[in-house]
């Protein structure tokens, strides 16, 4: 019995091993497509809601999403529309990371 039990435990190991070395989650192609359209409308969290994370989506779409973006916006307008050379990009590289968070599935 203790043979077994370590087969099975060195068999686990060597997966859970191997599923962490590489480093990238697979992920929902559609949750994240649909997450990074709607990030570009202002619409954070769907890829998370769509992936089952349901409490993360809420908070980016209620909470994270409109503060951040009332700060960018606001950056943008205090300084005369210039930020928006640097804040646009910041925009879309915040979308596309929190789609592709959102769709991973762990």
């Amino acid at each position: 019995m203790k043979e077994k039990n370590e087969q099975i435990y060195e068999a686990g190991f060597q997966d859970g091993l191997t599923a962490a070395s590489i480093g990238n989650a697979p992920r929902s192609d559609a949750a994240f497509y649909i997450g990074l359209l709607g990030g570009l409308f202002g619409l954070w969290g769907l890829a998370h809601i769509l992936n089952g994370k349901v409490g993360m989506g809420c908070l980016w779409m209620l909470i994270v999403g409109p503060l951040l973006g009332a700060t960018l916006g606001g950056v943008v307008v205090a300084r005369g529309g210039l930020a928006g050379i640097i804040i646009i990009p910041l925009w879309l590289y915040i979308v596309y990371s929190q789609a592709k968070n959102g769709a991973a599935r762990n």
